[in-house]
């Protein structure tokens, strides 16, 4: 993904949260292109009130599959499904409150050895909202901040790992 306008109002508002590495390389992109490369969000799975099942797939980098799976956050009912990737910083999530939330953009980038993940939501209730986030491997948590536009609130949040789901018969 890429963009050769200036960064959205999110991003600008958060480029603080982000290395200069993370910057570069999420300002670097041209929105021209975006149809030529693969969606940064997934498709609704066919039961879309169940995350999809991650799995690394050849595609997704060593050091994004730290991260792949269910997150819940730790003050809610808020899930994150992060279900692959590519290099260039293309993230395939899901997000879940309860119900499906539709994922506008994501990214991600490797900044010196910190995993961060940009997820930019984009559905009623939801326009323009993000997480940026850093995986904590010491712990497995995911901790950053979520901006939310619609009521000019930043707050400070955290993911935990949730156990991988059975699959159904």
């Amino acid at each position: 993904m890429r963009f050769t306008s200036p960064l959205p109002s999110a991003l600008r508002l958060a480029a603080p949260l982000l290395s200069a590495t993370a910057l570069i390389a999420l300002g670097g992109c041209d929105k021209k292109n975006a149809s030529a490369t693969p969606s940064t969000s997934a498709a609704a799975p066919a039961d879309a009130t169940t995350p999809a099942t991650a799995s690394a797939t050849p595609a997704t980098p060593a050091v994004l599959s730290r991260v792949l799976g269910r997150w819940q956050r730790t003050d809610g009912d808020y899930t994150l499904a992060i279900i692959g990737g590519e290099n260039g910083g293309i993230l395939r999530a899901q997000y879940f409150n309860p119900r499906p939330i539709n994922v506008g953009r994501a990214a991600w980038i490797d900044a010196g050895g910190r995993l961060q993940l940009l997820v930019e939501l984009n559905d009623v209730g939801y326009a323009g909202s993000t997480y940026i986030i850093n995986f904590d491997p010491a712990t497995d948590r995911l901790v950053g901040q979520y901006r939310q536009p619609s009521q000019q609130q930043t707050y400070d949040i955290e993911f935990t790992r949730l156990a991988p789901s059975p699959l159904k018969p």
